[in-house]
């Protein structure tokens, strides 16, 4: 059996969650971000990880691995083993949904993807502490337009 090619990624993103069209198949990522903010810690939420893969074909065993940077533990692994890959001539959509990930404290995390044990690239995020509710409040929403 040939050993399946390492897989090229052209896009890794995190987002609030990944909505594919039921017709089309095309995913809509709502919520892009690089940050999360939090009132305290630890904390948990629900994270979708849109992958897209080129160069792919055959069976992978694909795995995220989560990652505290201050001191480079591994909080998490999500993985989906025996995923088929049908053709390397079109590009594929991976999505993870990663619900009530936990977060032990504010600092920066690293989302690894790997495939067949073969690391393909990676996400940061920071996760940050804010004040409670009625702490520093928003400065009011200034309008350019005159009334």
């Amino acid at each position: 059996m040939d050993t399946p090619p390492v897989p090229a990624v052209l896009a890794l993103l995190l987002c609030d969650q990944v909505i594919t069209d039921a017709v089309s198949q095309k995913k809509s990522l709502i919520g892009v971000f690089e940050n999360i903010n939090a009132f305290g810690f630890p904390v948990a939420f629900n994270i979708a990880l849109y992958a897209k893969l080129a160069d792919a074909q055959g069976k992978y065993d694909l795995r995220i691995r989560v990652v505290r940077l201050r001191d480079d533990s591994v909080l998490h692994n999500f993985e989906m083993k025996g995923t088929q890959i049908a053709s390397q001539l079109q590009p594929w959509d991976l999505v993870i949904n990663m619900v009530g990930l936990q977060l032990p404290e504010p600092g920066k995390y690293e989302f690894q993807l790997y495939a067949n044990d073969a690391y393909l690239s990676r996400i940061t995020m920071q996760a940050v502490k804010i004040n409670q509710p009625g702490g520093t409040a928003w400065p009011p929403h200034q309008s350019p337009l005159k009334q």
